[in-house]
């Protein structure tokens, strides 16, 4: 298998990635736009954009048609948002591609933004955000992404509630579309037994590439903030939410991307394998949780880890006479910073990862994503390969260089915590017991 990119005249970039025994083909279609750059007034609008561009264009001003398209060959038709870019993912047999990439590049520069479904869409957004505001897992996290990256563009997250507390001036939503759905804001990511040369040219006779891209210079007000406040101490937000019997905790600490390889290791130490150190002491040893997890996320310069917890509300603190939850977890973070992680744990830790990546790599979708997203994010680094990816940057790292991240990140300065669910107890008193965490 091997990797191949080309950027068009006007900007436009390919990345293509030969695979064998496939009959489908993978395809992701990434935009340079999310919330990081939205301002104050158009809070959620690359979201509600992501919709909008499912509802007709001049050549196919019908919804309905559009979705027939892909319908009527079988293909796999999404997309989602993230703080930094827009993706658009299809999946269809590769004998359908020609016409399936002149869709997707249709739908994406040419949304005609009619009004009637512009007004329709709002109200589907409004639900969308309803239903994820209704599960507590997701406010928490979304309460832990304005805490740790606060100060930074980073802190919006994709889409809330409280953005569509006013409707959208539709001809500022416009502008905002025209402003930043440029071919040369795009990466067209695609895993394929089609050859390069072939992809190549059926891009040529789509707008993709026979749109000029004029780079016109982004506003003051659509800039990326990348600074974050300096944090001193832990920053704490705890919702309650009643008629709910689970308590959510999330204990996060931000981090450097550069060490994220390294940090992604540790992850799957602490979670991941039955093995794994939370599994055992939330739920092996105490009976405490089905749920747990540690899971990272990575921004171009910072990111963050966080460990989750899902518990009933009168084992959070206390077990009958033994700890609960929330003090289980300072304890373990202690036991970390006092003696952190063994070569043993290392080890079985690097062997789980390596199968799992082994694993994902059959799936050509992980492909089109990594590829396309590292190009897009890093366009001057080289892409490894999402199959070597154990062996460039996982099988080298040391159980020092793990200890050392440790004492670097995990500390009250770095750290935020949410909880969400029913009411356990004070602010003060979880405080109290989170001030126990070694400085």
């Amino acid at each position: 298998m091997t990797i191949s990119t080309y950027t068009y005249q006007n900007g436009f970039k390919l990345i293509h990635e030969k695979v064998t025994n496939h009959s489908a083909s993978s395809i992701n279609v990434f935009c340079d736009v999310g919330s990081i750059y939205e301002p104050n007034n158009l809070k959620g609008v690359s979201h509600f954009i992501e919709h909008m561009c499912f509802k007709g264009t001049k050549r196919v001003p019908v919804p309905k048609d559009i979705f027939l398209t892909y319908d009527n060959v079988g293909a796999y038709l999404n997309a989602y948002t993230e703080k930094r870019y827009t993706c658009y993912t299809i999946k269809c047999d590769s004998d359908y591609i020609e016409n399936i990439i002149e869709m997707i590049a249709d739908m994406m520069l040419n949304s005609t933004f009619n009004k009637s479904e512009f007004k329709k869409e709002e109200h589907v957004v409004i639900e969308e955000n309803v239903k994820s505001e209704d599960t507590p897992v997701n406010l928490m996290y979304d309460q832990l992404t304005e805490m740790i990256y606060k100060g930074s563009s980073f802190e919006n997250n994709v889409d809330t509630l409280k953005y569509h507390d006013q409707k959208f001036d539709y001809n500022e939503v416009v502008e905002f579309y025209k402003l930043f759905y440029k071919p040369y804001r795009m990466v067209f990511s695609i895993a394929t037994s089609c050859s390069f040369n072939d992809i190549k040219r059926y891009l040529m006779t789509t707008d993709y590439v026979k749109h000029t891209s004029n780079t016109i210079p982004i506003p003051p007000e659509f800039m990326i903030n990348p600074c974050i406040e300096q944090q001193q101490y832990m920053r704490v937000k705890i919702i309650e939410m009643k008629g709910y019997r689970t308590a959510h905790i999330g204990i996060s600490f931000r981090v450097e991307s550069r060490d994220k390889y390294i940090i992604n290791l540790f992850a799957s130490i602490m979670s991941g394998p039955m093995s794994s150190r939370l599994f055992n002491l939330l739920r092996e040893k105490n009976g405490l949780t089905y749920t747990s997890s540690v899971s990272t996320n990575y921004h171009k310069i910072y990111g963050d880890i966080t460990f989750y917890a899902e518990t009933e509300k009168n084992k959070v603190l206390k077990n009958g006479s033994k700890s609960g939850v929330l003090p289980l977890l300072v304890s373990e973070l202690n036991h970390l910073l006092t003696n952190g992680v063994t070569k043993k744990e290392v080890e079985t830790a690097k062997r789980y990862k390596n199968g799992v990546l082994k694993l994902a790599s059959e799936d050509i979708d992980n492909l089109t994503s990594h590829n396309g997203e590292n190009l897009l994010i890093h366009p001057s680094e080289e892409i490894v390969k999402f199959k070597d990816l154990y062996e460039q940057h996982y099988k080298k790292i040391t159980t020092d260089e793990i200890n050392t991240m440790i004492r670097k990140y995990i500390h009250p300065s770095m750290m935020s915590v949410s909880i969400v669910g029913p009411k356990i107890t004070s602010e003060n008193n979880i405080r109290d017991i989170l001030s126990k965490i070694k400085s």
